[in-house]
């Protein structure tokens, strides 16, 4: 993935969703939008440090867009990722947020759990079905069931380091994070190597998959002191003293995890794929060992997706307008033409159904390319619950943390890791 889009998709999400979650929006009923006004006027397009890697393409967007609409102007605005959640919060309290806004669904959900957006499944429903389930899932929080139009997304393989399975005995690929567990303790004994390293920001994946639902159904108590999560939890804690995780991965700021397994102390590392284009640059003896594997949960269609989607606040005083561009921006062959000059994916069907993704792969990167868009296009991904943003992830991860280390019992962590989240939940609910 380009730079600059990597950091607006992955880095600047989770610091974004930290920061807007922490900032009043206000509440009450926000008026609805105008939609069914003249497809005219000015609009204002904020995306997310995307300029000046894709200027000519986000140019050519609106450049033919006004050609279509003659009596239209589009004004873009592009931000970095780390004024995004200032800027918003701020242009939300003041009503003043932009026409169009790109973000990403953790970084949108204070906004569509306020109702401050046009909700997509009544204003554009009837493309429900021109993206993937995953994707258009991904926005719905509740007040507002669709609160973007879904735009590029992101979702992982498995990258496993062959020449450290071979000296492990090679076991079978994990295909779930049980499994991974698993294979991790068998890969510590015989090779003294780590097998992954967990991350904060994955932890909820990992309860999910094995039958944790992290909050109740209202999203206003978190659920994670089960039966199934003590085990799991348990099992890391077990592989950490064993040597399975790197002991670094679980201390206030450990490496981040390409680091880890570039140097080799790794065997899995789950990533999206734009990852294999660092590893090939930073790490070539890595690169050329590394088997490109199907992610984990792929096979109950349980894979993660990330997903940035075009909101229209409520707000704007041209919705209509707006409304027709991020349709237009959207589309299955816009969204093509951005995933062929970059790393992200479509979250349009037709665009996955492109030889662009469906040609025989040439290499790894290939490979995963094609490999990430058949698990889309076969609605083999899911969103998380929308209460579990990178807020919830960072507190669910600090709670555990001294458990995992084997300091704190794991019973104990994971009734206060319930009842930080309840009350982290209960305060977004005033």
């Amino acid at each position: 993935m380009q730079t600059s889009m990597k950091a607006a998709l992955i880095a600047g999400s989770t610091a974004m969703a930290l920061m807007l979650s922490g900032c009043g929006l206000g509440s009450g009923q926000v008026a609805d939008a105008d939609l069914n006004g003249q497809i005219e006027g000015t609009i204002t397009f904020q995306t997310m440090q995307l300029s000046p890697t894709f200027d000519d393409y986000i140019n050519g967007l609106i450049k033919r867009f006004e050609a279509e609409h003659p009596n239209t102007t589009v004004k873009w605005t592009d931000i970095p990722s780390d004024q995004t959640a200032r800027k918003v919060s701020a242009d939300a309290a003041a009503g003043s947020l932009p026409d169009v806004m790109d973000l990403d669904s953790a970084t949108l959900a204070p906004l569509g759990r306020d109702g401050r957006v046009v909700d997509m499944a009544d204003a554009a429903g009837g493309l429900k079905e021109d993206y993937v389930a995953s994707a258009w899932n991904s926005f719905d929080y509740g007040d507002v069931s669709v609160a973007a139009l879904p735009w590029y997304v992101n979702s992982p393989v498995l990258l496993a380091n062959s020449a450290l399975v071979t000296k492990a005995g090679s076991p079978a690929t994990p295909t779930t994070y049980s499994e991974l567990l698993d294979v991790s303790a068998k890969i510590a004994k015989e090779s003294g190597k780590a097998g992954f390293q967990p991350e904060s920001v994955r932890f909820p994946d990992y309860l999910l998959s094995v039958g944790v639902p992290l909050v109740n159904e209202d999203s206003t108590k978190a659920r994670v002191n089960t039966a199934e999560a003590h085990k799991f939890v348990q099992k890391l804690a077990d592989l950490y003293a064993s040597g399975g995780i790197p002991a670094d991965s679980v201390t206030a700021a450990p490496r981040a995890e390409i680091d880890t397994f570039s140097q080799g102390a790794t065997v899995y590392l789950e990533t999206g794929a734009s990852r294999l284009k660092i590893l090939k640059e930073n790490a070539p003896a890595v690169y050329d060992a590394i088997a490109v594997e199907e992610p984990m949960g792929a096979a109950d269609g349980k894979t993660w997706v990330v997903a940035h989607g075009l909101a229209v606040p409520k707000s704007s005083k041209n919705a209509a307008t707006a409304l027709a561009f991020a349709k237009f921006v959207t589309n299955a062959q816009n969204q093509l033409a951005l995933a062929q000059q970059s790393a992200v994916f479509p979250s349009a069907v037709k665009a996955l159904n492109d030889p662009f993704f469906t040609a025989k792969p040439t290499d790894a990167p290939t490979e995963a390319r094609k490999m990430v868009a058949k698990i889309l296009f076969d609605g083999r991904t899911t969103p998380k619950p929308p209460a579990v943003d990178a807020e919830y992830a960072t507190t669910l991860w600090a709670s555990l943390q001294s458990a995992i280390t084997g300091e704190v019992p794991v019973a104990d962590a994971l009734a206060a890791a319930e009842t930080r989240l309840t009350e982290m939940l209960q305060k977004r609910s005033k």
